[in-house]
């Protein structure tokens, strides 16, 4: 079930404290109880493991307290300013890699800074687990509303807005789509989504055509992975073949574009999966599919578009996970169906979660007929998540202005071409601009550019967790919630 917040003065930590209800249980007295049967949707569940925590305390800034403590299965922050505007910020962090310490991350200091300045209250959860969890990551952020009300004397924020990076952008996407009228708006940093798995998996599918070598045949996919680089280089030096997969890969999620070679150099060999292919196990594999994946190559390489889409491996994902009757929404296709404005950030180097994700997302929303609601922004930029300060709080700022009942802010045309996209909103541009748009040399690696903090915890997954997170078997795990709570000046 959706348990909704009427438009009319929204209040959302009242109406969240029912879905928290729902979820895990939260009872007066900090009584304890498992997770509800009647709770939207089921997530894709943690691993059967212990889970420890990490560190909890942090500092307030000047002129605000700060709350923190633990509840069963994770940690949350609390930052509340001395003159609070009455609203509250709820931000989803990313993927924290598959260790079994869970710990909360905050906003990036700038962006932090900005919010107390001006008077917003904001919170974050550790989540209670690690790992590719975006379902589990916003059913533990909907329980920051009922800590929030507790700590904050009882009173509940006017308007709630959800943010997130990378997969707490796929956290902040589902948000929007599982409780439309919950928030009174949302910003979605370099968002993953459903469609995410299968970019990894078909980058396996063209690793093969490109080196005659086949995942499988009773070899783990990372043995036959490392057999694949031998072939391709060390990005960014790499060899024809390694140029011919760069250019696959980048011609297959949107086309040339600003600084996309340098964007492959940390996550060429880490976004190519062979778990799908060679058939291990895991819910994430099992969800993949490359049976729609439309292949393109640039000139030069001695391969066509035709022969590659001809000579791939097409496996469909499991209708069990990937259907329209898969328990995890987070697996399922965005259905678009969003009701509050929500602004998205995208660079256009991002290798790893690669901007061909905003059209998968632009299309649902469309579809739905809600594109009215949807801003997308593009950034020219070489990272993940790579924002500079300066852009991640002006998107901020005009999403909530437009949340306040302003008028709808400008945004970039994500179906035109990406050849030289970012110009209106990118700010500073970076050292080199444009970098290389395509796989037609070898590139230097890439400047360091930005200056948010937004992509830091995602490097995680890219150093050493994609094919731990695609074979990984999941177990259900009870969801348990109590906490402890302090304030700081």
């Amino acid at each position: 079930m959706r348990v909704s917040v009427k438009s009319g003065g929204l209040r959302a930590a009242a109406g969240l404290a029912m879905v928290a209800a729902f979820v895990v249980g939260i009872m007066p007295g900090g009584a304890v109880t498992t997770a509800s049967a009647d709770a939207p949707f089921q997530p894709v569940p943690c691993r059967a493991q212990v889970w420890n925590r990490g560190d909890v305390p942090f500092a307030a800034l000047a002129g605000a307290k700060a709350y923190y403590g633990e509840y069963a299965g994770g940690i949350y922050h609390i930052e509340i300013p001395d003159d609070w505007n009455g609203e509250l910020v709820l931000y989803a962090h990313g993927y924290a890699g598959e260790g079994d310490v869970v710990r909360a991350q905050n906003p990036s200091a700038a962006w932090r800074e900005h919010m107390i300045k001006n008077g917003f209250a904001w919170a974050v959860s550790s989540y209670r687990c690690n790992s590719y969890v975006p379902g589990i990551g916003l059913q533990d952020t909907l329980l920051l509303t009922g800590i929030f009300q507790e700590v904050n004397g009882g009173k509940a924020p006017e308007r709630t807005y959800l943010t997130g990076a990378s997969m707490g952008g796929h956290v902040t996407l589902l948000g929007m789509q599982e409780y439309p009228t919950a928030f009174a708006g949302a910003m979605a940093l370099c968002p993953a989504g459903p469609t995410l798995f299968d970019y990894f998996a078909a980058n396996g599918a063209a690793a093969e055509v490109v080196t005659g070598l086949k995942f499988g045949g009773g070899q783990t996919s990372s043995a036959t992975l490392e057999k694949m680089m031998q072939q391709f280089g060390t990005p960014p030096n790499y060899t024809a073949k390694g140029l011919a997969m760069a250019s696959i890969m980048i011609n297959s999620t949107g086309g040339p574009r600003p600084f996309t070679l340098e964007g492959l150099t940390a996550y060429f060999g880490r976004t190519i999966s062979g778990s799908k292919l060679a058939g291990e196990p895991g819910l994430l594999a099992a969800a993949a599919s490359t049976q729609g994946w439309e292949y393109a190559i640039g000139a030069g390489h001695g391969l066509t578009a035709e022969a590659i889409n001809a000579q791939v491996r097409r496996l469909e994902g499991d209708p069990a996970y990937r259907g329209s009757e898969t328990p995890h929404a987070e697996l399922a296709p965005f259905t678009g169906a969003i009701e509050r404005p929500l602004i998205t950030l995208h660079t256009t180097g991002d290798m790893f979660v690669p901007i061909f994700l905003e059209r998968d997302l632009y299309k649902a929303v469309s579809g739905a007929g809600n594109t009215g609601l949807l801003v997308q922004r593009i950034y020219r930029d070489a990272n993940h998540c790579g924002f500079s300060s300066a852009e991640t709080i002006k998107a901020f700022d005009d999403m909530v202005a437009w949340a306040r009942g302003g008028e709808k802010p400008a945004g970039d045309d994500i179906n035109a071409s990406f050849a030289n996209a970012g110009m209106t909103f990118t700010n500073p541009l970076r050292p080199g601009d444009p970098g290389t748009v395509d796989a037609t040399k070898n590139a230097p690696r890439p400047p360091s550019t930005g200056d948010s903090e937004a992509s830091i915890n995602d490097d995680r997954l890219a150093e050493t967790a994609i094919p731990v997170a695609l074979v990984v078997t999941v177990i259900v795990m009870g969801a348990y919630v109590h906490y402890r709570r302090r304030a700081h000046e």
